[in-house]
């Protein structure tokens, strides 16, 4: 109960999205509605340059920083995004209101001798609104953040008294305090109240003594609209019915709207809106396990039809549940793919988890149309009464919680613990640093964890050791995963932040993602799938990996580069949901080919079979005049020939990469690092390209270097580029051959486009 408990604060603290699903729309689509007292304009898109207008929403009387009328044709000059959120002919010209978050408040003003502390929030109110009926009402909006100011936003359902000011205590209805990546995203939040109120929107800015409040920012928002509850699909509080979900008829008996218990020993006493903020509105759907009920027996409560999910823009599915009694039975969410016809379980929780409600969340994705579906078993007796309330339905991914009731391990919040992620431990230590589930309070930077955003938080964080050396590696992997070869995505929030920059260039160090296999032999097999260097930002950004081949696991790798600042690499709340997703962000994607030869020689081979003149791994105890990597300063991770007494033309090292496939892009820009060494003259490194034929096709030379007058007594390393055709699978070999040296390579990196040729 504990551990559901703790999950559950920190899902309803700050609602995530995801900077995904979006839909966009002209402003000829959306009309603006005539106005009167005590309403709102039931949809405002804040008009179009230079006729812009707030339709009824206003500032907070006596707010120091308020929300401006923007557009994109004023970005550049007043701040917000650079277009509005539709998709129209007129979208740079079309209005929103934004909030520049890096404007900065009087912090302290005196009003008849009183000292009063200014918020340094903005708040923009809508008119004052009667009850919403047991129906409820609807808010969608789009919204944008960027910028390293900007803190989030949020939704506020604010009381009112009879004079239409402010009254007491405010309720957060909805949240986010991720960036958007400079997209618009959609969202709704269906709410209830039986008195007056106001909605307003909260845009949040860093708190003044972070070093980043002074840098622009903006919190902008459009399209904001207020209608019947039933618009908001798939979202209900059960106040006024079942808001379109309905009782299936292939079951046992129906799920039921109730406001209390009749028995004290199962079920809830109010609805979760009323437990949590009190008052007597409030309904919630539950089973009633009373006579006749049997053991077994099963309700099915079923959504309407959603269209499919985007491979990058799944859903969280949230809702509040009561499981309590003696005779409490199971629990399921499941998802009905409306085109197959096959049904497969999302959530499943079994048993009693106390007299209280919680919040559970699942990530729900669909290549089809779908159905949720919401099944309750009746358990060992009829003290089994389960309930639910609140459901509602956000872009974006988010980790399964509680975690024990997720179909597969897996996700993560790191809040209670790491999951059954474990550091690995191995005889050959080929980690020699381990991943730390760290509190926010225990950092001695000012980073949070993603999840609460608060000191109170918890994340994984690279640990720093004093045996520690440029290159230093932990892993940090997953429970073996049920082998499949459904395609899923994994999603997780990161940092990796260098606050100084050392003036040889970023030198954090690398995180990455790999698939963790075993052979035929039983050999393991670590295939990369996601990889970033050094220096990102100092803020939580949102990233995806592809699982496409059937894998035991997912290892999380972490090194240190030789950055002397007190760098910062850490991630948070892991969650698997099912799609071919894109990588994200672009910068990550793994290429066949690519190298920076940490590890191995990623599927690079030889081509001089069985000859002691061959390429080779550079390693502590040998390497070419104490040369170090070019990635992270290590003493080993680079690639190189050395040839001795050799006779010139007599030999040619050949180092063949895999097989490099077709791209989108015609041409690709092959890019590596190299240093020469030794004291002969006669170095010489050339790059081919072969086509991937079953013929014997010619390799064509495309890049050519030899060592003379280079000073090779103390070798440096040096860039090199070269456009390659790209529109056939090809091999890139690199040959080399010398009569007293040779030359290391580093960072085999290829990237889309031509690039002219480098030396």
């Amino acid at each position: 109960m504990k551990l559901w408990l703790m999950l559950s604060i920190t899902s309803y603290s700050i609602l995530e999205c995801f900077p995904g699903a979006i839909t966009k729309f002209s402003k000829s689509e959306v009309s603006i509605r005539g106005k009167r007292q005590g309403t709102v304009t039931d949809t405002c898109d804040f008009g179009v340059d230079p006729g812009l207008l707030t339709c009824d929403w206003k500032n907070r009387n006596g707010s120091a920083l308020k929300w401006e009328l923007g557009a994109g044709t004023l970005s550049n000059w007043l701040g917000g995004p650079p277009s509005d959120a539709g998709q129209g002919e007129d979208a740079e010209k079309g209005g929103y209101i934004f909030f520049e978050t890096s404007l900065l408040a009087a912090p302290i003003v005196r009003v008849d001798d009183i000292t009063i502390r200014e918020g340094q929030n903005a708040f923009i109110e809508s008119p004052v609104l009667g009850s919403t009926g047991a129906e409820g009402k609807c808010i969608s909006f789009s919204f944008n953040v960027d910028g390293l100011s900007a803190a989030g936003l949020r939704v506020i359902l604010q009381p009112t008294n009879k004079d239409g000011r402010p009254d007491g205590f405010f309720r957060v209805l909805w949240g986010t305090k991720d960036p958007t990546n400079k997209v618009w995203m959609n969202s709704e939040v269906l709410y209830t109240y039986n008195k007056e109120h106001q909605v307003v929107f909260e845009g949040l800015a860093k708190d003044l003594p972070d070093p980043f409040r002074k840098f622009r920012g903006y919190v902008a928002v459009d399209n904001i609209a207020i209608k019947q509850g039933l618009d908001c699909k798939g979202h209900c509080t059960f106040e006024g019915g079942f808001c379109g979900w309905i009782n299936d008829e292939d079951d046992d008996f129906n799920w039921s709207l109730g406001r209390g218990s009749k028995n004290p020993s199962t079920g809830p006493a109010t609805d979760r809106s009323s437990f949590i903020y009190g008052g007597m509105e409030g309904g919630y759907a539950f089973i009633d396990s009373s006579y006749p009920r049997r053991p077994g027996d099963m309700a099915r409560m079923s959504s309407m039809e959603f269209d499919p999910t985007g491979p990058d823009t799944p859903l969280c599915l949230r809702f509040w549940t009561h499981m309590y009694g003696n005779g409490i039975g199971t629990l399921t969410i499941s998802i009905s793919d409306t085109r197959e016809g096959e049904d497969r379980d999302i959530w499943s929780l079994t048993g009693e988890a106390g007299n209280s409600w919680y919040q559970a969340e699942v990530p729900v994705s669909s290549a089809n149309p779908f159905k949720i579906i919401i099944i309750a078993k009746i358990g060992k007796n009829n003290l089994g009464d389960i309930a639910v309330d609140d459901i509602s339905l956000t872009p974006g991914s988010c980790p399964t919680a509680p975690q024990i009731a997720a179909a597969t391990s897996g996700d993560c919040t790191f809040e209670v613990d790491e999951c059954g992620w474990s550091n690995v431990v191995s005889r050959e230590r080929l980690d020699d640093i381990d991943w730390e589930r760290t509190s926010g309070a225990a950092l001695r930077s000012t980073a949070h964890d993603h999840t609460l955003g608060t000191e109170k938080g918890y994340l994984m964080t690279l640990a720093r050791t004093a045996l520690q050396r440029p290159g230093s590696r932990a892993w940090f992997t997953s429970r073996d995963f049920k082998t499949t070869s459904t395609p899923r995505c994994l999603s997780f929030w990161f940092v990796m932040n260098e606050p100084f920059i050392d003036t040889t260039g970023p030198s954090l160090g690398a995180l990455s993602i790999y698939l963790r296999s075993n052979d035929n032999t039983g050999s393991t097999i670590m295939k990369p799938i996601w990889r970033l260097y050094n220096h990102q930002g100092p803020d939580w950004q949102y990233a995806q990996a592809l699982i496409k081949e059937p894998n035991d696991a997912i290892l999380i790798e972490g090194i240190w580069g030789s950055s002397r600042a007190n760098g910062f690499i850490a991630f948070d709340d892991i969650t698997f949901f099912g799609g071919s997703c894109s990588i994200i962000p672009a910068g990550a994607k793994v290429r066949p080919g690519e190298c920076r030869f940490e590890r191995d020689m990623c599927d690079w081979s030889n081509g001089t079979d069985k000859s002691p003149a061959s390429w080779r791994m550079a390693t502590v105890n040998r390497r070419p005049s104490n040369l170090p990597d070019k990635t992270f300063g290590a003493p080993d991770g680079y690639i190189y020939y050395d040839l001795f007494n050799q006779i010139l033309g007599s030999n040619m090292v050949r180092l063949i990469s895999p097989v490099i496939p077709v791209t989108d892009e015609p041409q690709l820009c092959f890019s590596f690092w190299y240093a020469a060494f030794g004291a002969g003259e006669s170095a010489l490194l050339q790059i081919m390209r072969q086509d991937n034929s079953s013929g014997e096709t010619p390799a064509e030379k495309i890049w050519s270097l030899e060592a003379k007058n280079m000073d090779t007594t103390r070798p440096a390393w040096m860039p090199a580029q070269v456009t390659v055709e790209s529109n056939k699978p090809f091999h890139i070999i690199m040959e080399g051959q010398a009569t007293n040296g040779g030359f290391a390579v580093d960072d085999i990196i290829f990237t889309p486009g031509s690039c002219p040729s480098k030396i």
